[in-house]
Parts: structure tokens; C-alpha cells; sequence
């Protein structure tokens, strides 16, 4: 009888496997230490010749929906161990009407059975079906933000070294920071980054969330090298490819960006992150307003509750220069760098954002563990929640609501004459720009 249950035991595990490698196409991934350092490559480029997708335009319709949208991040796990259904009484009960789910990943997954060829072995299968997912929110009454990782992709490089930022001399080998990095500069990754988007509005998406839009930061987008560059500047680079989903896509684009780029004007850290011109293309702008990307702002790196007035601070001068845009940031919903933590952060981030003019907001937790802001949400109640993009379209611009103190309109908002200002409220001016 044992003999019996181990061949049925090994049978089970051994139809699993199988099952994985199928709808995994890439079920073992390459690990950090297999990734090619040494290995020098053809700086020949492949000839090209970029797709002509249908035109749009650049308008697209704003419905409800999409100008009220306040939800949670998903993570592809979650969303395939939960599901629609369940997942949707969960945003019911903290009055949240909407989820973004991951549709190409971080690390360069494509997530669903995809038809676009270049995700061929880059493809795992955590949504068999990306339609009916779509509409099971739908029936929900959930609105759904496809999100699109652009440029960062640790698969692709591996099966295209020619499409992928290089590093070294002549820039031979494969660039790496903290994870792979494609190409900006190249029409055919451009174009397979608005084929998956095209693909996931296809299958009846609300909008199309684009997520690292940019360059590598710090030391490593300064020392990388992209073979397809050309004369146009980083800034001017994503805005023309903003420019190509946006009229390629029949539903509206938003687009991800730092924090911190609401506290400066231009791009002065390179990333190619301008809002400005960002916005010509995107209908919706996601700043990632976390308290854990601003600990250095901070004395000894601790947050404090000062955190409120960067969040107000930043989202708020978004607002002013780009009156016509949605603003729906990103907030914290995990305990990094908060010592604070708790139900009244969570409020706090959410009246900041209001305060600001913000249309709605998302909450980030990649662990999922989202219970906390759940009861903040709760407490809060939805008479106080819908009022986000539902009032004065003007509040930002009460007295009661206009930042004071460190924060002004114009310029960089960590300047070096602020320092002893900024220092007496706890904020630390860094003499870097953000």
C-alpha cells in the first residue's frame, strides 16, 4: 500500500514539474552569479525597421474610473492565489475600487500566455488567462491598471545582447544594475514594450500603467552604454516614446516616476524623468511618494512626521505646473524607515495627497501585507475618500491647502542656503540634488 501512495506521490510531482516547465517557459531563471560579466559580445546592431501602429491620437477618454481610481498594487502571486473575486470583497471593504497588476515584471517576465515574439522564453505563466482575470474584476466593478516594467528586464538581454544597455570598453559586455537594463534608445524594444501594452488592452484593460520609464540611476546610468543612442537627449528620448504608445493604445497611459522629481525642476539627475514633457503623453502621473525613498532628507536617516509636508510639498508643485493632468500617486503601505507606522501614516499619506489636488492614490507593498491600511481605510470612511477628484478641482490653490516653509514653487526644494531652516524642523537639505 505504501509502494502505492510513493508511485502516486511521484506521479503528482512529476505531472507538476511538467505542468511548470510548460506554462513557465522560463521555470529556472538565470541567478545573479550565471549572469554573463565576462563574456564579450558583437557590437553589430541588427537591422530594423520600426512598426507602424495604428494612430489614436493622443486624446483618449477619461471616464469616472479612470479619474477616481484609488487601489492597491497586486503582485502576481497574490493575484494568482486569490483571484478576482476574492481579491475585489477585499478592496470593497477599505472603499477601494481599483488594483494594478503586473502584466511584464521587474525582472522582465511576461506574465500571461503573450503572442508578442520577443517574449518568447521570457514568459511565465502566473495568468493563464488575462481576460477572463480582466473581467473578473470587471463584473467587480474593479477598475484595472495594467502595469508595464519598460526598460529594466534581466530576461530579454540574456536572449538579445544587442538590445540591451552594454558597459566596458566599446561596450562588449552585458550592462547590470542590480539588474538588466534594455535599451532605450532601440525602435524594436520600444516597440516590444507597446506590444505587450497593446496586448493587455487588448484583453480589456482600463488603462496602461508604464513603470521604470527611464534610465538606470547614479553611477550606473553614467557609465552605461547604449548602442542605438542618438543626438536626441534622455528626456526628449522618453517623451517620444511616451509619445508612440500613447498614440498606439486606445486607452489612457500613466506613468510612473520618482518621488523626488516633484522637488526639482528639469532632470538633473539624467534619469530622463522631465514631468513636464512627460505629461504631453501620459493622462495620469503615479510620483512615488514614499517615506522610505526620503529617509535622507531626514536627520540620522530616521522619518519623521515631516515626511506629510514633502508628500504635500512635492505632489502639490506637480499640481500647480500641470493643472490638466491626473495626479494619483504612489503611497507606502509597508513599515520601512517609518517608525511611526500605523493606521494614522496611512491617513496621513492619504490627506497630503488630498490636500495637494491629488485625483486618487495607490498603495505599494510588495509583501502584500496590506492589513493596516485596510483598517486606516475603514476608519477614514468613503465619504471622506470620494472626495478625491470629486470637489473644488481647485483646492490645492486654498490658503489652507498651499505649503508653507521649505516649500516653493519653482526650483530645486533642497537648496544649500535653506540648510538652517530646514534643519530646525528636522529635514535635512543635501547639498546633491534629489
Amino acid at each position: 500500500m505504501s509502494s502505492m501512495r510513493l508511485f502516486i506521490c511521484t506521479s503528482v510531482l512529476s505531472l507538476f514539474f511538467i505542468q511548470q516547465s510548460t506554462h513557465d517557459v522560463s521555470a529556472k531563471p538565470k541567478r545573479a552569479k550565471d549572469w554573463p560579466y565576462g563574456v564579450r559580445f558583437s557590437t553589430k546592431l541588427k537591422p530594423y525597421t520600426p512598426k507602424k501602429f495604428p494612430d489614436y491620437g493622443l486624446k483618449d477618454a477619461i471616464s469616472e474610473s479612470v479619474r477616481r481610481a484609488r487601489g492597491f498594487y497586486l503582485t502576481p502571486f497574490y493575484l494568482a492565489k486569490i483571484g478576482p473575486k476574492e481579491t475585489a470583497r477585499r478592496l470593497a471593504r477599505g472603499h477601494m475600487n481599483a488594483v494594478v497588476i503586473d502584466i511584464k515584471g521587474e525582472r522582465g517576465f511576461v506574465l500571461h500566455p503573450s503572442k508578442v515574439e520577443l517574449s518568447r522564453g521570457s514568459q511565465r505563466w502566473l495568468i493563464k488567462d488575462l481576460k477572463k482575470t480582466i473581467k473578473g474584476f470587471h463584473d467587480a466593478g474593479v477598475h484595472v491598471i495594467a502595469r508595464v516594467v519598460c526598460f529594466k528586464d534581466s530576461k530579454l538581454p540574456l536572449k538579445r545582447p544587442d538590445l540591451s544597455t552594454r558597459i566596458g570598453k566599446g561596450g562588449k559586455r552585458l550592462f547590470r544594475a542590480g539588474a538588466g537594463w534594455l535599451d532605450a534608445y532601440s525602435a524594436e524594444v520600444q516597440d516590444y514594450i507597446i506590444d505587450v501594452a497593446r496586448e493587455a488592452a487588448e484583453a480589456g484593460a482600463d488603462e496602461i500603467q508604464l513603470d521604470y520609464v527611464r534610465f538606470p540611476k547614479g553611477r550606473a546610468g553614467a557609465l552605461g552604454v547604449w548602442l542605438h543612442q542618438d543626438k536626441r537627449s534622455r528626456a526628449q528620448l522618453i517623451a517620444n516614446f511616451l509619445e508612440r504608445a500613447d498614440r498606439a493604445l486606445n486607452v489612457p497611459i500613466s506613468v510612473d516616476v520618482f518621488g523626488l522629481t516633484t522637488l526639482v525642476d528639469g532632470d538633473p539627475r539624467g534619469l530622463g524623468q522631465m514631468l513636464e514633457m512627460m505629461a504631453r503623453y501620459a493622462e495620469i502621473l503615479s510620483p512615488m511618494m514614499y517615506a522610505n525613498g526620503m529617509a535622507s532628507y531626514f536627520k540620522g536617516g530616521v522619518v519623521t512626521t515631516g515626511v506629510y509636508s514633502l508628500i504635500h510639498c512635492g505632489l502639490w508643485r506637480t499640481r500647480d505646473k500641470m493643472p490638466n493632468t491626473i495626479l494619483r500617486p504612489y503611497l507606502q503601505s509597508y513599515p520601512n524607515n517609518v517608525p511611526f507606522f500605523g493606521e494614522s501614516f496611512i491617513k496621513g499619506q492619504i490627506r497630503a495627497a488630498y490636500r495637494a489636488g491629488a485625483n486618487g492614490f495607490l498603495f505599494w507593498n510588495a509583501t502584500m501585507r496590506n492589513a493596516t491600511a485596510y483598517r486606516a481605510l475603514r476608519q477614514m470612511g468613503t465619504n471622506y475618500l470620494d472626495k478625491l477628484g470629486n470637489d473644488d478641482p481647485q483646492r490645492h490653490q486654498l490658503a489652507t491647502n498651499q505649503p508653507t516653509g521649505f516649500c516653493h514653487k519653482r526650483g530645486n526644494v533642497f537648496r544649500k542656503k535653506k540648510a538652517s531652516k530646514q534643519k530646525k524642523s528636522g529635514m535635512l537639505t543635501a547639498a546633491r540634488q534629489p
